[in-house]
């Protein structure tokens, strides 16, 4: 756990216990000495409600945006609770996938500096020897030398064109690019990406605000209104334009883009029966499932396949090099 995510779970224990905010955060301060409780401390004393304090602090900027909704909900204490469990179930996945992605890319790593080893010391080596043993290289010989020498490339290149388009992508989500979010829609892999990531998201608001006794459109509406700041304004935007345009929600959700099939069919069971509010919350509770079945599916099929590729490499080398230098001795 981060600092600032274990300042957030000092200050709604201390707060849910009776302390007043004043009090919670002189406590925090002695226990952490985090550099933003300082700052906060000087603008409730300039009469700021401690709402506004935590959605201008230097906090986590998904803190501050479930806060933001779940102020309004509920108490103080409950409210920083509720949206600090959201953050750290998240960080629990970053982390989950972080640790189990370490090997996979250390043995990518290997590979890459094995490439560049062949290219910038092994090869060079290897011609001059070709050139005084006055060995030809055969055809197949010189196109297994071509792949030695584009391999960094390639991988630079994979490397480069991973990060841009998932920087692009994170920067398309984070100003709320819709056209920049639609092209990505087009590809098969970040549109199951994307479908599940604003299907959470909403079914979690969504959620949340069924208590509250509103029909579907009027929650809609809601958070239409509240959530300017946050990347699901792309999908609330849209549909709330729709209902306004005369369009039903069954209608709106059969061929918009931005969900998952799966959230669809849990969305349509409780609009067939809007008394089983229960029916999204099975939906986050299989969606979380999913995701850890997708990562360990996922990580199944690639160790391996470095594994093989990194094999396929280097018997490679021992085609092109060593097989054609024995040969040459044993000539000798």
């Amino acid at each position: 756990m981060n600092k600032d995510y274990l300042l957030l779970k000092n200050m709604y224990s201390l707060l849910d216990a009776g302390y007043s905010i004043e009090e919670t955060l002189s406590l925090c301060q002695q226990m952490l000495h985090h550099p933003a409780i300082h700052e906060m401390l000087k603008q409730l004393d300039h009469g700021e409600s401690i709402e506004t304090v935590l959605l201008q602090s230097s906090l986590p900027h998904l803190f501050q945006e479930y806060f933001r909704f779940f102020q309004n909900k509920n108490c103080l204490s409950e409210a920083i609770k509720k949206s600090l469990d959201i953050c750290m179930m998240k960080e629990d996945y970053q982390n989950q996938l972080k640790s189990q992605l370490t090997y996979p890319s250390i043995l990518m790593t290997f590979l890459f500096l094995f490439s560049l080893f062949v290219v910038l010391v092994l090869l060079p080596n290897v011609n001059q020897l070709f050139l005084s043993f006055q060995i030809e290289k055969s055809i197949v010989i010189q196109i297994l030398f071509a792949f030695f020498y584009i391999m960094p490339c390639l991988i630079i290149l994979a490397v480069f064109l991973s990060l841009y388009l998932i920087f692009r992508l994170v920067y398309g989500l984070k100003h709320k690019l819709y056209k920049v979010i639609e092209l990505y829609l087009k590809w098969p892999v970040f549109k199951t990406i994307l479908q599940k990531y604003f299907s959470l998201k909403f079914a979690l608001y969504f959620h949340e605000l069924l208590n509250e006794d509103m029909d579907s459109t009027r929650i809609i509406q809601v958070l239409n209104e509240q959530m300017t700041d946050s990347d699901l304004k792309i999908v609330l935007y849209e549909m709330n334009n729709r209902l306004y345009g005369g369009e039903n929600l069954e209608e709106i959700l059969e061929d918009f883009e931005y969900f998952d099939q799966l959230f669809i069919s849990f969305f349509q069971m409780y609009m067939k029966n809007p008394q089983q509010k229960n029916a999204l919350s099975y939906y986050i509770q299989a969606t979380y499932e999913y995701l850890d079945y997708w990562i360990k599916r996922f990580l199944k099929y690639l160790i391996p396949a470095v594994y093989c590729f990194v094999a396929i490499f280097v018997i490679t080398i021992y085609i092109a090099i060593i097989i054609p230098m024995m040969n040459s001795i044993s000539n000798l």
